[in-house]
């Protein structure tokens, strides 16, 4: 990605605008997506009427933007445009919401001006796509999709587990993916003209199955090669655990504070089950590297039963959370929500080694005061560091002074911060997605800026 960052940095600079570093992954992904599209005018084919034109545009760019749902979420480290797997899985939920929708009204913008000639000719054109044979795959593709849409959206609701939902959905996409590229490839406009421009669409389904079976086969045979190991798991709250593993050659892993990584504690499931969790440590700590993970069911709720000594196995680190992003910055607030306080947790940590001198605040919220973790360690900081605070935040009443009864909203955020000098502060988050948009507003009528404030959301 260093020529396609230089290109943009050019273009930026001749035009007097400087683009955000998600600005460029959002351009770069926009190119990707216009390439089968751009491919197009190297045929030679008839005029079509501006309704047509317009149709095969969108159908186009939503095959190309469904392709790009694989490397999206592909975790591919040495391809920047595809790396910050934050952004990533995001731009993924979202572009599959509205490719449900356009292959939704696909058919439907196919016959539409047939019943606008007569309902007569829009029934006869549909009876005839539906029993249309070669329509067979286009047909069972159409509605895979819808079916796989609507899980993805309500998954919560849905009473399976993370690895069962994450490797049924994989699977189903896989075959909705192939079944649509027989569709476009068997009735598809230009590959019925131009039987060549079908390579176009073989190639990106062959590539993105190499991704799914790379990262499910092939990349746990290598992770195995060079595996942790666990040596200690201990409760930290009421709901939390801390997990530490140990890399037996540290040269072979570092990460940066705020990065996490996927964790299997599984020899035999292959890339199957694969758990994200933040780390919680600091480079400092290495070899050995902690996380702190809540107890939300399923595998969570087991971590009291792996044995100390067996093999843990890490892909990572991900992530694009930093403490680089706040160099320039004039002071700092790490803000938790629950779960959240791992990434935070590494951030603080690797500003207490580095003993930061600017004024660091952490806003830390749960539920029951019995939840906040590593309370010693903490307010020993508090001490030791020349400019820490930490603010508690309990959504149940506690006897206990410290702690601010509520969420964490506007209001407490202006009681940590200097709000005459918003500008002047770098923010981190980390918590439930309600949490973090909720945040986000309230930091923008507290007028800091966009660049400054930088999350992860607890949603994968």
């Amino acid at each position: 990605m260093s020529t396609q960052s230089t290109v943009l940095e050019k273009f930026g600079n001749r035009f007097s605008f400087k683009l955000s570093k998600k600005s460029k992954l959002a351009f770069g992904y926009l190119c990707l997506m216009s390439l089968p599209f751009l491919a197009t005018f190297s045929l030679d084919m008839a005029d079509k009427t501006t309704y047509a034109t317009l149709l095969t545009t969108v159908n186009v760019l939503a095959m190309m933007a469904f392709y790009l749902q694989f490397p999206l979420v592909s975790r591919l480290k040495t391809f920047s445009l595809f790396a910050n797997i934050d952004w990533n899985v995001s731009h993924h939920k979202n572009i599959g919401k509205w490719l449900g929708l356009i292959f939704l009204l696909h058919p439907v913008l196919i016959i539409a001006p047939r019943f606008m000639v007569s309902f007569n000719d829009g029934m006869h054109s549909l009876i005839s796509i539906i029993t249309a044979p070669q329509m067979l795959t286009g047909i069972i593709a159409w509605v895979g999709m819808i079916i796989w849409i609507l899980t993805a959206i309500f998954k919560d609701k849905l009473k399976v587990s993370y690895e069962t939902w994450r490797f049924s959905h994989m699977l189903g996409l896989v075959a909705i993916m192939i079944l649509a590229t027989l569709h476009i490839t068997s009735v598809g406009s230009h590959g019925q003209f131009q039987e060549k421009f079908n390579i176009i669409w073989w190639a990106l389904c062959i590539a993105s199955v190499t991704m799914v079976l790379y990262n499910y086969f092939i990349k746990p045979r290598i992770l195995k090669s060079r595996p942790f190991k666990l040596i200690d798991v201990a409760q930290v709250s009421s709901t939390d655990w801390q997990v530490t593993i140990e890399k037996n050659d540290a040269s072979g892993f570092d990460f940066e504070a705020g990065q996490f990584v996927w964790l299997n504690t599984n020899k035999s499931s292959g890339g199957v089950k694969e758990h994200p969790f933040s780390i919680a440590s600091c480079q400092g700590d290495l070899p050995k590297v902690s996380f702190i993970i809540r107890n939300l069911g399923d595998y969570t709720s087991k971590l009291d039963m792996l044995n100390i000594g067996q093999n843990v196995y890490v892909d990572g680190p991900y992530g694009s959370i930093n403490l680089a992003e706040s160099a320039k910055s004039k002071a700092i607030v790490l803000i938790a929500g629950g779960a959240g306080i791992a990434p935070m947790l590494s951030l603080l940590r690797g500003l207490a080694e580095k003993n930061d001198p600017r004024p660091i605040r952490l806003i830390y919220g749960n539920n029951h005061s019995d939840q906040m973790v590593l309370q010693d360690e903490i307010k020993a900081l508090e001490k030791t560091m020349p400019n820490f605070k930490q603010q508690m935040v309990c959504n149940e009443a506690t006897n206990q002074d410290d702690i601010y009864q509520g969420v964490i909203d506007k209001d407490i955020i202006e009681k940590v911060i200097n709000t005459e000098a918003t500008h002047d502060w770098t923010v981190y988050l980390c918590g439930p997605k309600p949490m973090i948009t909720g945040l986000n507003k309230s930091l923008k009528s507290l007028k800091i800026p966009k660049a400054h404030i930088h999350f992860e959301q607890l949603s994968f």
